[in-house]
């Protein structure tokens, strides 16, 4: 077969050039109306150069296409980890990105038993062991740009105690500001025992909390709190919360009897006792925007249902939805003029939830098929993993959208929601534009430069 050759006439085809009579007032006029998830705008900054320039203005473009938005980042996908230790990313989005997962994760050990902490405003809070000489070091990770940044351990922390982290994204929201871009800090709170001794309790626990700032790169040398608690006490390992104003960090605590909370401005500690219907495994953290503490979960297969509490402490639930065995969401029930169901809640003692009893305990895992697997500060909302797939809760309206259909298994799963970022390079798998449809849906990013670039 003959090699085919361009005649001598045939000159290599060149890419078009931008049109010349779009302004740039005229071109962020056009880019405002695209959707907000971020392989949209990379597809405009990969085409050219002048584009890129208009996409990367944070004053003139990228912050009030953010406030277009509402400043609610689009959801692109689900991080989980297994009980292997190693973490995943399931896209939630046909033709979305798919992000990658840091080196670190995904060369763990799998003996050492991996661990994630949570999304937060475009970053991800990992443990970072590797083998069993280390030491407790975390791990900040941005997918969207590979940015990492590897945190040394708390002062005094042993690894094998128990303990908690929370990432606080230090952005000005109210300014609509670029998470990618800002400095961040991370809450770490861990438990240590105290043998029998003439100042304190027979085998009492002290709980201390620090706080890392990625400004000074540093854990600031002294404990930000410390609190006593008793025998027995432990962190759960389920996600933390941040509350929706990053006032306040969250973690479960003794198999959900428990919620401890870190107010970092007063640096106070608060031990809450829980509802004894959220007890268990069934239950997850899912604080309201004003920083009220909050529960989700699934009672009896059936009833999804938010609790929280009220001004004076008390606590008080809300009915979300109701499954049943045709379609996970029962549509048709009638509210009240309170937005509740309708329907008493169920109330259980220490004897009766699952807790005393290891038999019964398992038994109710098998029953339960709908569960609570995640939560999103920044959307709102929980996550419910039934029979058809995951589904996404508003906890302000209770209106639920399917965000994934799988039969996959997930014990927990942190979400992912950001906006494209200027911050720094952003990565992403092959940009090309599709030369049928021209759908950039249907198309994916690669290794798009800040700067720089043919046109």
């Amino acid at each position: 077969m003959e090699n085919e050759r361009l005649d001598s006439g045939d000159q290599p085809t060149l890419p078009p050039q931008p049109p010349k009579h779009l302004t740039d007032d005229m071109l962020r006029n056009v880019f405002h109306r695209l959707p907000p998830e971020p392989i949209a705008l990379a597809f405009v900054c990969s085409s050219y150069k002048s584009w890129r320039r208009v996409v990367h203005d944070e004053e003139n473009f990228l912050r009030p296409f953010r406030t277009a938005h509402h400043n609610i980042p689009p959801l692109l996908g689900l991080y989980s980890d297994d009980v292997h230790g190693s973490l995943q990313f399931t896209r939630t989005t046909k033709g979305a990105m798919n992000l990658p997962v840091p080196p670190l994760a995904s060369a763990v050990d799998h003996r050492s038993g991996f661990h994630g902490y949570g999304c937060t405003h475009g970053r991800v809070l990992l443990d970072a062991a590797r083998d069993d000489n280390s030491h407790g070091e975390l791990l900040v990770w941005d997918p969207l740009t590979e940015e990492h940044n590897l945190i040394p351990s708390a002062p005094g922390f042993v690894r094998g105690q128990s303990c908690g982290a929370a990432l606080v994204c230090e952005a000005n929201h109210a300014y609509h500001g670029d998470c990618h871009s800002s400095p961040f800090r991370v809450v770490f709170a861990y438990s240590e025992y105290m043998p029998p001794g003439p100042f304190h309790p027979p085998s009492s626990i002290r709980i201390f909390v620090y706080v890392y700032s990625s400004v000074t790169r540093s854990w600031g040398g002294r404990p930000a709190a410390v609190m006593r608690a008793r025998e027995g006490w432990h962190f759960d390992r389920k996600p933390s919360a941040v509350s929706g104003n990053g006032d306040s960090v969250f973690w479960m605590t003794g198999e959900g009897r428990n919620v401890l909370e870190f107010h970092l401005e007063t640096e106070r500690l608060l031990l809450t006792g829980t509802p004894d219907a959220t007890r268990g495994e069934d239950f997850v953290l899912a604080p309201a925007q004003e920083a009220r503490l909050g529960l989700a979960g699934v009672i009896d297969n059936f009833f999804v249902v938010l609790f929280t509490r009220d001004d004076d402490g008390a606590w008080v639930h809300r009915i979300l939805l109701r499954l049943n065995d045709a379609f996970p969401f029962h549509g048709d029930a009638d509210a009240d003029a309170d937005g509740l169901f309708g329907i008493d809640i169920p109330t259980y003692s220490d004897d009766e939830d699952g807790l005393s009893d290891d038999d019964d305990a398992d038994d109710d895992d098998d029953a339960t098929e709908a569960k609570v697997v995640g939560f999103s500060e920044q959307l709102d909302s929980i996550f419910l993993k039934a029979e058809p797939g995951v589904f996404m809760i508003s906890l302000e309206s209770g209106q639920h959208q399917r965000v994934l259909e799988t039969d996959q298994h997930f014990s927990r799963v942190y979400p992912y929601c950001t906006f494209y970022t200027a911050a720094r390079k952003v990565i992403f798998n092959d940009v090309q534009e599709d030369s049928e449809s021209s759908n950039i849906q249907s198309a994916e990013i690669r290794n798009i430069p800040s700067d720089g670039g043919e046109n």
